[in-house]
This record gives structure tokens, sequence and C-alpha cells, in this order.
């Protein structure tokens, strides 16, 4: 571990000697990345979530869209603890009950075995919970939790002794709408995390509209022929405009929505993401809505952001149409150093590939990527990339499911549940689907993250099903590796032999989850880091540490 007190504005280029406190010894290297291979496990490691989606036979359009999970160190012991979020009871509903689980890792020996500490860690949220994500939003050196509903947001400070305390409303960020996901980024580079969250609809119990199989209200061609209702399409109802929270300091947000330029539109969202697209250093955000524009902000400083949706190439498909976008992820996907788009879409839209070709401007590539076809019959919601094989590139795993239940009876493409789908790398922006990796499972797939769980070196996945159990699965690679846990917004640049790749860290993405904070590497096969260039969020210059060994995890702290 390396504290970095009073060092601002200096450039430090550092001996491993300086640099690292590794936890624990190095891990077995093997000099060859692994073949991409995954094995369940969600009973073996207690990560046993059920999700209830609260169905009535009413068709609330709420039922469809839940949940997510969110990776972050709640107690600080340099492992990833799960926060699940489950839906709720509606009117009508008769089931279990409801409950958003936290569950500690208690990595050691062969596997990690997590331990549900939701009532000994005094989290009771009552609400009908979509999504998440975590940030250190008052300071103090721990990771606080932002839980999004369907009706009141809630905010958990973490106290630093293993307990949360509810503060929403205390700290101006509980938006009593039906919110999506959140992402937390420190907007304008004053040293603390803001925080953006989608909107979907106005939809409420009170405007419910019964629709049929074809999510059409009753006297718009609505009704089936066996006059079978279903769920409504989002157009049913209107969009609702984003909030964005800039933190006052200590976690007291204010509503900066209007201030800062991003009170324009009021779109279906789901999926956001805070990262620089325009290789300016400022955090922008980009924003995935359903059935309307998707939406890019470039932030000018200062405060403000400009609305660049359309000049950006990534608001519509290549035939001009609004796609129901549902996940975003970002990333280099193509190793040029700059951060490319995946957006998931419905069934017959196929999922975006939007390449970063640099200054904001984006090229969609679906096709030519491969992986636009693939998905052309699956409805997608969570995405998630990350080096599956740790051959030194970027792979995508993506999560599917139908939102109505009689999805194979009527016209529309794709069964309720369905196949999620791994999409290996091929080293140059191309992907193939790879089939035969683990991944077998069929359910109704929402949310989805990745995280190193059981601390060897290569990121394990989960994914959240609507009214079904979760999944997890355990990555067996095998390969060389390296990791670093940093603050969300931080770029790092490594360099091992003749490759260079980019990472950042960020605190929201994927749809209604959150992935680790740390930034992994696969090192194709290289036993040692030439280079790792530390870029802070705050604009300080970067931290330059040379000849690392592989194998290793580290803190870096400022």
């Amino acid at each position: 571990m390396m504290e970095r007190t009073g060092r601002a504005g200096r450039l430090a280029a550092l001996s491993l000697a300086a640099f690292l406190t590794l936890h624990g010894p190095p891990a077995p290297l093997d000099a060859s990345s692994g073949e991409i291979a995954f094995r369940e496990v969600a009973a073996d490691w207690g990560l046993d979530f059920q999700h209830t989606a609260g169905f009535t036979g009413r068709h609330y359009m709420v039922e469809t869209m839940g949940g997510g999970v969110v990776f972050f160190d709640y107690d600080g012991d340099g492992d990833e603890d799960a926060f699940f979020i489950d839906g709720g009871e509606l009117p009508g509903y008769e089931g279990p009950a409801a409950r958003s689980r936290l569950l500690r890792n208690e990595a050691g020996g062969d596997a990690p075995r997590f331990v549900d500490v939701t009532d000994a860690a005094g989290i009771d949220f009552g609400g009908y919970g979509i999504g998440g994500a975590a940030g250190d939003v008052d300071g103090d050196g721990d990771l606080d939790l932002y839980v999004t509903a369907f009706g009141s947001n809630e905010l958990f400070l973490n106290l630093g002794d293993g307990s949360f305390r509810a503060a929403g409303a205390e700290r101006g960020v509980a938006d009593p709408r039906w919110s999506a996901s959140a992402a937390f980024g420190d907007l304008d580079l004053d040293g603390d995390p803001d925080l953006y969250v989608t909107n979907y609809t106005d939809f409420s119990l009170s405007n419910h509209k019964p629709c049929g199989l074809s999510g059409r209200s009753e006297g718009e061609g609505g009704e089936s022929s066996t006059g079978e209702a279903g769920y409504c399409h989002p157009d049913m109802y209107n969009g609702v405009q984003d909030r964005m929270y800039r933190n006052g300091g200590s976690g007291h947000f204010v509503d900066a929505t209007a201030a800062s330029g991003l009170d324009g539109p009021a779109e279906a969202g789901l999926g956001v993401v805070i990262g620089d697209l325009d290789g300016d250093r400022w955090p922008d955000i980009y924003v995935a809505n359903d059935k309307d524009p998707n939406l890019l902000f470039r932030n000018l400083g200062g405060g403000r952001f400009e609305d660049e949706s359309l000049l950006s190439g990534a608001a519509f498909d290549r035939s001009g149409a609004a796609e129901a976008g549902m996940g975003v992820e970002l990333a280099d996907l193509d190793g040029d150093g700059r951060q490319d788009l995946v957006v998931t879409n419905f069934a017959l839209e196929t999922n975006a590939f939007y390449r970063n070709a640099g200054g904001g401007v984006f090229l969609d590539r679906r096709f030519p990527a491969g992986l636009a076809q693939p998905s052309l019959q699956r409805l997608a919601f969570g995405v998630n990339a990350f080096d599956a094989d740790l051959d030194g590139d970027l792979d995508l795993f993506v999560a599917n499911g139908h939102i109505q239940p009689r999805a194979a009876s009527i016209s529309e493409v794709g069964a309720y549940e369905q196949p999620n789908q791994l999409f290996e790398n091929l080293g140059d922006g191309r992907f193939r689907e790879r089939r035969d990796v683990g991944l077998d499972s069929v359910r109704t797939s929402r949310g989805s993250a990745v995280a190193d769980l059981d601390l060897d070196g290569d990121l394990d996945l989960v994914a959240v099903n609507s009214n079904q159990v979760a999944e997890a699965y355990e990555n067996r690679a095998s390969g060389a590796w390296f990791a670093l846990a940093l603050a969300p917004g931080t770029r790092v640049e490594l360099t091992a032999g003749e490759t260079t790749q980019v990472r950042e860290t960020r605190a929201g993405s994927s749809y209604l989850s959150q992935s680790t904070l740390a930034a992994c590497f696969g090192l194709a096969g290289e036993k040692s880091i030439d280079r790792v260039v530390v870029r802070p969020p705050s604009g300080e210059r970067p931290l330059v540490l040379l000849d690392l060994p592989s194998g290793r995890r580290a803190l870096v702290r400022r």
C-alpha cells in the first residue's frame, strides 16, 4: 500500500519497494493465457439470492425490469462483498416477502463464502428496489450504498463499523420517481463523487393501463387474438427527466440537473455510465434510453454539460432509429486507448458497438465487430467488458431475457428465458460468440456485474434473474494477471512487452449494477510489467510505476 500525502502535482516514478505491500504471496504464475471457462458456484459460495418481481397477474409494468447487483468492499478487508437489489410486493401479490440483501465475502481457503449480514449491517430497505451503485460520498474512507427504486430512492451511509444508516432524504437524493440505474463520478473534479440517476417512465399504480400481449393498450390494437393481457410498451407512458446531484461536500447533495444543463430531455432512461468519452480527462455522461434517443453529455468543466447526443453518432442506430437501450458499458474494446461504448437493445434491433473515433465521435461498428447477428434474436440487459481469458484484451458478457412471459406464443422473437452470451475478443475489436464456456443456465436475466470474488486474479461473474435465483460463475481461466484497487474515474495504462492496455474504473455501469472498482489486467503470458501509469480523476500529474511482478493485487491510495 502506498500513501500519496503531500505529493500533489508531482510526477512520481517509484520502484517496486516503494510502492507495494502485496495481498498475500504471489499467485502461481501460468505463463500462458488460458481458455475461457466458467463454473456455476452460486450455491457453493453462498450467493443464493432469489429475486422477487412481485407478480400479481395485473401486469404492472415495473414487474418486468429488476434487479441488479453491486460489488463493493464495504468492510475494507480487501475482498468484494455483494449487495443484491430485490423487487417488492405490489397490490395483489401473494408470495414470499422481498428482501434486498448484503452478503459479506469471507474469502479464504479454497473458495469464498458469502454470509448474509443484512440485518447486522442495519440495511432495511422496504421499497420496491431496482438498482444501485456504491461510492464514498462523505469522504470518510469507506464505501456508501445508493439504491434506486420504484418509489423513493435510498442512500445508506457506511458508518465504518460494519453498519449503515439510511439517509436518502437527509442528504437530498431520495428521488420519489421510478428510477433505474445510477452512477457515481467526480463530475466537477472537486474531489468528491457526484451522482447521476436515470429515471424511466411516469408509470404508477394509479395510472396503470391494461395492455395486450403486443404491449399496446386496449383500443389501440393491443389485445391478442386470445384476449390475453401483457406488459405495456414504454411509449404508453411519458419519459421522466433524469437527475444529477452535485456533492457539496461530506455527502450532502444538491439537485444540479438544471444548473448543469442536463434538464432538457425527458426520456425513458435505463442504463448510465460516467467516463471520459472525448479524451479531455473530464468525466462525461452517457445514458441508454428505452425507445428514445440515447444521450451523450459532454463535460465542459465548471459544472456545465453540453448535449452532444446527435453529433456524437451514438444516439441512434445506423438508420437513424431510436432503439430500446437497456444496459451500457464503456471500455477500450479495440486496444487503441480510447473508450468505446456497447449498448444492449431489444430483440431484432441487435446490440450496438459504438467505436470511439476520438474527439467525442463514435462510429456504429456493430456488424463489422461481429456483435449484431448473434444478438438479433435476444433481448439484452446487462453487459460487462472484462478479460475473461487473461489474454490482454476485453471480452464481453451479455445478460438476456424477455419481458413478456408469453413471448413465445405471440409475434415476439425469442423465448422468455434466454441463454446469456459470452463474446471472445479476437484482438482487434472483432468478436465471436462462444457457446462452450460453461454459461449454461437459461433464465430471464437482467443486471450483471464482474469482480474477482475468490482473489485468484481473474474476474468472476454474477447475473440477477427476474423472479428467479441469481447465477454466479467462477472464472476458471489461468494466466498472468495484475490488479490495482483505485478510486472511481482513475485511468490506468499498463505496458507489458509490446502491448499497452487501458482501463478506467467506474462506479456504476451495465444494467442496474456495479462491477469491481479494481483495474484488472490479463497479461497474455508476460511474467512482468514494464510500466504502469495511474492518472487520478482529479487531474493531478500521473503516478508512474516501473518493473512490477505479475500475479499481484495492490492498493493505490491518495
